[in-house]
């Protein structure tokens, strides 16, 4: 297949999956009624800061299952992926799913902002914060792609959010240090070396922390985290070989 037509190709079966998808689906209906709730019954504000918490992980489902089952299934011996056009197929799915989960949320985010001005609520700083999200988002569905080359349907994504679990629980229990994880995120202070390893491990689980005003330095870590997951992704599909 000639590499123009590998694209086209690559956006309409992936957008077909992902529009396949009850769960997703699910989500995509049930997260703008969620924020019109929170809008009326607490505040435009609360409205606002969870969905730029959360949108990120609008990416991080989409992003299940990008490789290990097309692998293992088969499928991607079809005659339309000879001549090693699997290869591109699985690279492009990562800029096909950040650019469709991109453009739901940047259309959810312009109705939070419409809603915004006309209430004379909303902040410019919103911008930022949603770019940050974004990011975020995009180094979810490098990351789910990376860990996709070993494991199969949605275990990558079970995979991050039990990581993310665990990160969790020990950011609580460092809430019993006077000086611990959690009073750093606070303030948006790291003093000295450890602390600021510290930060850059967090954010690398939760990237979606880097919206917070104080944390916005995050984004540089995403940035970094987003390039090594892609080149890792770049070398392992050059190297990948259909087994027969």
């Amino acid at each position: 297949m000639p590499a123009a037509d590998v694209f086209p190709l690559t956006f309409r079966l992936t957008v077909r999956k992902v529009a396949a998808s009850g769960f997703n689906l699910a989500v995509s209906a049930l997260l703008p009624a969620l924020l019109v709730f929170l809008g009326l019954r607490a505040s435009y504000g609360t409205a606002m800061k969870l969905f730029l918490f959360f949108c990120p992980y609008v990416f991080l489902l989409a992003a299940q299952d990008m490789v290990g089952t097309e692998l293992a299934g088969g499928a991607l011996e079809n005659v339309l992926f000879l001549r090693g056009a699997f290869r591109s197929y699985l690279w492009l799915k990562n800029f096909v799913l950040a650019a469709a989960a991109g453009a739901y949320v940047s259309f959810l985010f312009a109705l939070l902002a419409a809603w915004g001005f006309v209430r004379g609520d909303f902040d410019p700083a919103f911008l930022i914060q949603f770019g940050l999200a974004l990011a975020g988002g995009f180094y979810y569905v490098g990351l789910a792609g990376a860990l996709s080359h070993f494991l199969k349907a949605g275990s990558n994504v079970v995979m991050i959010l039990l990581v993310q679990l665990a990160a969790f629980m020990g950011l609580l229990l460092s809430a019993a240090s006077r000086t611990g994880l959690i009073d750093y995120l606070e303030t948006g202070r790291f003093p000295g070396l450890w602390p600021r390893l510290e930060f850059i491990g967090f954010i690398a689980v939760f990237p979606n922390l880097a919206v917070s005003r104080r944390l916005t330095a995050g984004g540089f870590v995403i940035a970094a985290g987003l390039a090594l997951a892609l080149l890792f992704q770049r070398g392992r599909l050059r190297r990948l070989e259909l087994r027969k």
